[in-house]
């Protein structure tokens, strides 16, 4: 456990004069300066001026000509620094005094403290991840490990500096602010520089990155042909409406890339691997031994079919394996040491672990939250998952974080994979577009990886088909807890960022659909009976949208969506590699329909009596309905997610207020057909509108599940309903 040994030295004595203020709130204008309206009570740029040990900060604010901005209407967070931080700041960068920071920079610095929302500690989560003016995060970390002089916890913001308890939640009439004993630097850093100067914990796996140049692969930051072209592209009306709501969508403002590496540190290797990996071995033999560990990872024939290995180069009528697997080809993506780093990469910015799995809507008693990637290696699919004891008793913990985990279970032969935890490094571990954690053991898309962790049913969220809403902070923006609102109808939003987008054409990888088409994502609302509470919304009479599906081991699986079943919903017809898949997929009618046959209520009665006084029918009388559901290509929503909350800010479950899905009469999932997953190629879904009618349908993009057919299909192991 962390102590801060000592608070700043004025501390009692700014005590004595703060006086309490009226909270108001408001939303957030871009006027012009001599617009502003301005209130006559305390303001952020008073809370300066009225406070001694703020003098040094407020020299920084008007040196950036923002005194006025903090003195106008709004509903911000500020975190100014107190004079012993600022002092601090200056001799750690060699500054005599304020005026020796450059303007730019010391607007910089303002910005860096600003947040456009009003925040509350007493609202903070363990990892809170929010966007500072400059559009940058800041990871607010209270987790009960670091206190300050009295014992009391604290919160600590980008690992540097710590929110000060006797100050912070000060209202102000603009918002709210909240002393800091050190001056928020913003992380201006790309790629390779974050670990040129971090990384004395994996000097292997870092000189492995940059003998195999995916270091030099990290540059990728901001697409500065969008900045260009995103004008033109039409802005959004309500009449693109979604649903029965007048959501307004937002354009994207810049698209970014980004990247998190999990990384292993050398004393994990030396551990678990040293009959290869040893401290006393030079560091070219440490990265052979790092080769051949690869090598055993990926030396077998379903990899090598999956990968491309077996193909043929034309140029030497070798293999792609006999010619790359050797020490002198490190940076061919066919050679095993390449696979092995890059499967450790994602093409998505993870800048904090706030967002690193949708916990919203699961029920962790019946499943732990879980996300399934693709990485960096071409063809290969990781698995994110906070796992609770639950689910796997033999965590230590419940509520970590792992990847590639599975608890035992007859889809595994009963063998647990205990896979890697991850663990956030006591370093600055992100920058503008790179974040790096560590894991407690190797990964790899090893035959463990793809027979036993991902034979399961998985249940892929649309939101993490695309590195660019996470990377962008569309995906899980905003506060979910934060119910439909009048943000939701204006451009300004919701607190916290929560915005609703459409995207044009060409934002998003491996996409591709029609200028007629409107894609549309709605932000995250916990109440709404989606699954984690968003969805994507293909809207237009006349759409024609074409994805890439999420790469999984070769073999048959079935393929399925889950949606909410609406009047307004589109019909559309699925293709899967080009082929079409059956009758058109109507989304307007629900499971209680003739043609699905499900046994329901009205709306959202409990279905089972075994779990409910209250329900309709017997275990046995469902599960006929399910033999009877599933011949007509449709299953129940899943038992293991719900909608709702219990009143706080955090994604829990009550039987009292919450609804599980699967006793929702509007929610199902629909089998879209059998597929055969091939190595070394990707499968791709096209949904095309066949509505007749002139209005807007909205085909409804929740989620996906992906299954092998050995346990779905007859004669297999069987499905839970989770």
């Amino acid at each position: 456990m962390k102590y801060l040994s000592k608070i700043p030295k004025c501390a009692c004595a700014i005590l004595l004069c703060l006086g309490l203020a009226n909270m108001f709130t408001s939303c957030n204008d871009d006027m012009a300066a001599e617009n502003y309206y301005t209130f006559t009570g305390e303001m952020m740029s008073d809370f300066l001026k009225n406070r001694e040990d703020f003098s040094l900060f407020r020299q920084i604010v008007e040196r950036a000509g923002e005194m006025d901005f903090l003195a106008t209407r709004g509903a911000r967070t500020l975190f100014p620094a107190t004079n012993e931080g600022v002092e601090a700041f200056l001799k750690e960068n060699g500054y005599a005094s304020v005026e020796d920071i450059p303007v730019e920079y010391c607007d910089t610095l303002v910005k860096t403290a600003l947040l456009e929302r009003t925040l509350y500690t007493y609202n903070l989560a363990e990892t809170q991840q929010e966007s500072n003016q400059l559009d940058l995060p800041l990871i607010i970390v209270t987790d009960g490990d670091t206190l300050d002089a009295s014992g009391m916890v604290l919160s600590v913001i980008n690992r540097r500096a710590a929110i000060i308890n006797e100050m912070k939640n000060d209202s102000v009439e603009n918002g709210v602010v909240h002393p800091v004993d050190h001056v928020l630097v913003p992380s201006t850093s790309l790629g390779s520089s974050l670990f040129d100067e971090n990384h004395d914990d994996f000097t292997i796996f870092y000189e492995a990155l940059r003998r195999t140049d995916l270091l030099d692969s990290l540059s990728r930051y901001r697409d500065d042909d969008y900045e260009v072209w995103k004008n033109n592209y039409a802005e959004f009306t309500e009449s693109m409406r979604i649903g029965n709501e007048n959501y307004m969508g937002m354009r994207p403002e810049h698209r970014y890339s980004g990247f998190t590496l999990f990384i292993v540190p050398d004393e994990v290797l030396y551990e678990k691997y040293g009959d290869l990996i040893t401290e006393d071995m030079t560091m070219d033999q440490k990265i052979e031994g790092l080769y051949k560990l690869a090598v055993s990872k990926y030396d077998d024939a379903t990899a090598a079919s999956i990968f491309g290995l077996d193909k043929t180069d034309p140029e030497t009528g070798q293999t792609y394996k006999q010619r790359y697997w050797n020490m002198d080809n490190l940076t061919s993506r066919y050679n095993p040491l390449n696979m092995f780093l890059s499967y450790h990469i994602l093409d998505r910015l993870h800048a904090s672990t706030a967002k690193l799995v949708n916990c919203w809507g699961i029920r962790t008693e019946l499943l732990d939250p879980t996300e399934w990637i693709n990485t960096m290696l071409e063809y290969s699919t990781i698995k994110l998952e906070r796992v609770y004891t639950t689910i796997d008793p033999e965590v230590p913990t419940s509520g970590e974080y792992y990847l590639n985990h599975s608890e035992a279970n007859i889809y595994n032969n009963h063998t647990r994979v205990p896979g890697a935890r991850l663990t956030v490094p006591d370093a600055d571990n992100f920058s503008l577009n790179v974040a790096y954690y560590y894991v407690d053991d190797v990964l790899a898309y090893d035959e463990t990886m793809r027979n036993q962790v991902m034979n399961t049913r998985m249940r892929i969220d649309f939101m993490t088909l695309w590195p660019e809403l996470t990377t962008n902070n569309i995906r899980l923006c905003g506060n979910p807890a934060e119910g439909y609102g009048p943000g939701d109808n204006s451009e300004e939003g919701m607190s916290a960022g929560g915005r609703s987008y459409y995207l044009p054409p060409g934002y998003l990888k491996n996409v591709e659909f029609s200028e007629n088409t409107i894609f549309f994502l709605e932000r995250p609302i916990c109440y709404w009976s989606s699954l984690h509470g968003d969805v994507a919304g293909i809207l237009g009479s006349s759409y024609d949208f074409t994805f890439r599906l999420p790469s999984v081991p070769p073999g048959t699986y079935e393929l399925r969506f889950g949606y909410v079943a609406l009047p307004d919903r589109g019909i559309g017809q699925v293709y899967v590699d080009g082929i079409p898949q059956g009758i058109p997929m109507d989304m307007r009618y629900g499971p209680s329909d003739a043609r699905v046959g499900g046994l329901y209520g009205s709306f959202k009665e409990w279905r089972n009596k075994a779990e409910n006084s209250s329900g309709l029918y017997t275990p046995e009388e469902l599960e006929e309905n399910a033999r009877i559901m599933k011949n007509n290509g449709y299953y129940s929503g899943p038992k293991g997610a719900f909608y709702g909350n219990d009143g706080t800010d955090m994604p829990r479950y009550s039987a009292s207020t919450c609804t599980v899905l699967y006793n929702q009469n509007d929610i199902m999932r629909r089998k879209i057909c059998n597929i055969e997953v091939q190595p070394n190629q990707y499968h791709t879904v096209r949904l095309r509108s066949v509505l007749t009618s002139s209005t807007s349908g909205n085909f409804t993009l929740d989620y996906i599940e992906i299954v092998p057919i050995d346990i779905c299909g007859a004669g297999g192991l069987g499905e839970d309903l989770n």
